[in-house]
Parts: C-alpha cells; structure tokens; sequence
C-alpha cells in the first residue's frame, strides 16, 4: 500500500464483515470478525475443498461461499468512489479520482475475493491475487482483464508445512493448480511471479515485526526485506504498465535484478 500511495497511486482498503474484527455498520449495527477455523469454513468451498454447503449466523450460503458476497464489497466501494468523484461532501476528492484507471489486489483471503472480484466487475482494469487459490467460478469463465499472480512454489509451501504447519497436500494442490489455470487462459497480458522460500506471512508486513519470525518458521528462509522488494516492485510495475501505460520492458529488468524469482508472462 505504502509503495503504491508513493508512486501517486490512490489505495482503499476494505474491512470486511466477519473478516475484519469488527465492522460498524452506519445505523450502528456490528459484525464481528469470525476465527481463521470460521473463515475457512465459509471459504474452502468457493475452491472445491468442502462438500456441506456453510452456515452463517444460522443460515445457509446460497452460493455455498462467502466469497460472492465479499466480492459485492469492491463494487460497492467503487460506487461509493464514484460518488466522491461526483461530489464529495468534503470537498477534497471531487474530480480527483480516475475511475477508467482501477485496479484490485489482496493477500490470502483478499486475494481470492479479488480474483472473484475481477470476474464480476468489468470497471476493474487489472487483477493482482497474491499467494490464494481462485474460485471454481472463476477457474471456469477465467479473467478478460490483465492480472497478475505472485505467490511460490508448491516446494516451498511444503517446507512452510513442516516448520510451521499448516498447508495440507490437497490446500497446496488448489493453490497451484487454480492460479496457473486461470493464468494459462487468459486472453490478455498475464503474469505469474514464483518467489522461491517466500513463506505465506512474507506476503505481509508481519516478518518486520521481529528478526525472531523466520527463526519460528513463520517467516521464509529468503531475506525478509528482499521478499518486500520483490513485492513491492513487480506490484508496481504491473499497476504501472497497465493502469498508467508505462512500458512492459520494466519487467525484464526486473528479472534481471531478481534472478532467482520465476517469471514468466503472457502477452498476445
């Protein structure tokens, strides 16, 4: 976020409901943030990794999936975008907003609410899903705008596995095979960026809080602040090229400057 606000870009984040832990809705209604246990429950099947369709608040999912309905969340947000555009009671950003210049990006949950995202909302111009598995949906139409895929290898993963847990073979599975599907179908420009010994916390600030992280297994065996580079630069040289034009021949310095991560690209 920090990285794209300095290149002049405009980030909204989303606290959303049950996912965050706690959402004031305006006519002071809460919704407080369900346990990682919970949330996984109402996402997994949105990837063909539960067969009981879940329950929230005692009622069933329609779409079997809580993800339809987070993805509802950035088309809200959008509108609401566009309203300030129009006319913001604040007055700061009236006509300050492109609204043909928008794009999306998460971490984990995040990243598979944006790719669920990106599917239903053509204002979307370009996708970025960092380290999550897509959604069948998703699998199954594929992508029409420009996006790109930072994650790692399933190698990695299984070595995250054994020194932090977590990460069974059938979860690994699904996070590769629904990325690279997507990625290989696209009609468009595509990206799908390997970070080799990027554990799944890499893709976050948590490694920064203590040098002691990596020594817990909860940070990957790359250099902290070398994983936080690389995001950094492919994030906003993918945001670059196809929100403000810039040219694509920033991504091959980019592999020369990082040669141990896997790039590969998609362009018609």
């Amino acid at each position: 976020v920090e990285e794209l606000v300095s290149h002049g870009y405009i980030v909204v984040a989303i606290d959303q409901p049950y996912t965050a832990a706690v959402v004031v809705f305006p006519d002071g209604r809460q919704a407080a943030g369900l346990s990682v246990a919970e949330i996984q429950t109402l996402v997994r099947p949105s990837y063909g990794l539960a067969e009981r369709v879940p329950v929230l608040n005692g009622r069933a999912l329609q779409d079997g999936t809580i993800i339809p309905y987070l993805a509802q969340d950035v088309s809200f947000t959008l509108d609401q975008l566009s309203a300030l555009n129009q006319a913001d009671p604040n007055g700061i950003l009236t006509g300050r907003l492109n609204m043909e210049r928008v794009g999306t990006f998460g971490v984990s949950l995040g990243g598979i609410v944006a790719g669920e995202a990106c599917r239903l909302e053509p204002r979307v111009r370009a996708c970025l899903v960092m380290d999550a598995p897509m959604p069948s949906d998703v699998v199954q139409a594929g992508l029409q705008q420009p996006s790109m895929w930072i994650t790692r290898d399933a190698e990695t993963m299984r070595l995250e596995r054994e020194r932090a847990g977590g990460w069974p073979e059938a979860e690994i599975l699904a996070h590769q095979t629904t990325m690279r599907s997507v990625f290989e179908r696209l009609p468009g420009d595509g990206y799908f960026v390997q970070v080799p010994g990027m554990f799944h916390s890499n893709l976050t600030d948590i490694p920064s809080w203590s040098p002691l992280w990596p020594t817990l297994g909860i940070a990957g065996p790359i250099d902290v602040e070398r994983a936080h580079a690389i995001i950094n630069a492919y994030t906003l040289a993918f945001f670059d090229r196809h929100l403000k034009g810039r040219p694509a021949a920033r991504f091959d310095a980019l592999a020369a400057q990082y040669p141990d991560v896997r790039f590969e690209t998609r362009r018609p």
